[in-house]
C-alpha cells in the first residue's frame, strides 16, 4: 500500500493538506477541534505513518522532509482529546522511521531537531502519547550519535532526566503502576535511564536526580508482576550508575 500512496500522483499533497488544516487550532484561545476533524486528520497521519513504516518508501518520505510538518502537531499543548489524538497519531509516525536502527533516520531526527518535540509530548501527552514519545527517545539514544546529542549539552541532558523523573513521580502518585498500559510506559523510562547510565558524561547528573522510588523494594515488585524483563535492567542500571562514575573519575 505504501508504494501505491507515495508514487499515486496528488495523493500525499492531500494528506499533507490535510494535515495542514488544522494549525490554526493549535493556538486558538477558543476550542475549535472537534473530534470529527480530529479523526480525519489522525486518518491521513495512519496513511503517512504507512508510509514512514515502509522500506521502499521511509528515505524518500524523510528526504521529503514531510516529518516536519508533524512537528507544529507534536508541539501543541493543549490536552483535549481531539489534540490527543493528533498528538498520537503523529508521534506515531516518528516512531514508524525510528523503529529499525537507520543512522540515516536517526539523523534526520536529531538535526530536523524532534527531540524537544518529544520531551513535550512526554509533558502533556496522555499515557499513549507518553508511551510512544518515550520510545523514540529511547531508539534516538540507542544510537551512539543520539546518546552523544543528548549527555554532551547540560541543558538536553537535564530537560530529558527531569521529564522522566516527573513521569515517574506522577505515576507513582497516581497509583498507576500496576497497570498494562503503563507498566508499559514505565518500561521505556527505565530503558531510556538504563542508555543513559552507559555514558560516563552523564552518570554524576543521573545519580543527583534518579527518583528515590525506583530502588523501592515495592516498586520493584510491581514491576516484575508487569514487565519481568525490566527487573533486569533496572537492576543494571543500578550497577552501572553505580560504579560507572568512579571509573570516570579516576
Amino acid at each position: 500500500m505504501a508504494p501505491l500512496l507515495w508514487h499515486s500522483v496528488g495523493t500525499i499533497s492531500i494528506l499533507l493538506q490535510e494535515i495542514i488544516s488544522v494549525y490554526h487550532s493549535l493556538h486558538s484561545p477558543i476550542p475549535t477541534l472537534t473530534d470529527r476533524v480530529s479523526n480525519r486528520v489522525s486518518d491521513a497521519l495512519v496513511l503517512f505513518q504507512c508510509v514512514a513504516a515502509n522500506p521502499s518508501t521511509k528515505m524518500p518520505f524523510i528526504e521529503a522532509k514531510l516529518p516536519l510538518y508533524l512537528y507544529p502537531l507534536l508541539n501543541n499543548t493543549k490536552k483535549e482529546r481531539p489534540h490527543q489524538f493528533i498528538r498520537l497519531a503523529s508521534l506515531s509516525v516518528i516512531g514508524a522511521l525510528a523503529k529499525v536502527d537507520d543512522p540515516n533516520v536517526i539523523n534526520f531526527l536529531l538535526e530536523s531537531e524532534v527531540f524537544p518535540c518529544c520531551i513535550r509530548s512526554m509533558e502533556v501527552g496522555d499515557v499513549l502519547s507518553k508511551t510512544v514519545a518515550t520510545y523514540i527517545v529511547y531508539k534516538i539514544l540507542i544510537n551512539e550519535e543520539g546518546l552523544r546529542y543528548c549527555c554532551t549539552v547540560a541543558e538536553r541532558f537535564f530537560a530529558l532526566v527531569r521529564v522522566l523523573g516527573s513521569m515517574v513521580l506522577k505515576l507513582a502518585e497516581e497509583g498507576q503502576l500496576a497497570k498494562i498500559p503503563f507498566i508499559r510506559l514505565l518500561k521505556h523510562i527505565i530503558l531510556c535511564y538504563h542508555r543513559l547510565s552507559e555514558s560516563p558524561r552523564s552518570c554524576d547528573g543521573l545519580r543527583c536526580c534518579l527518583p528515590v522510588i525506583l530502588s523501592d523494594a515495592a516498586f520493584i515488585d510491581i514491576i516484575r508482576l508487569g514487565d519481568p524483563s525490566a527487573v533486569h535492567t533496572c537492576n543494571s542500571y543500578f550497577t552501572m550508575s553505580a560504579t560507572e562514575p568512579l571509573e570516570y573519575k579516576r
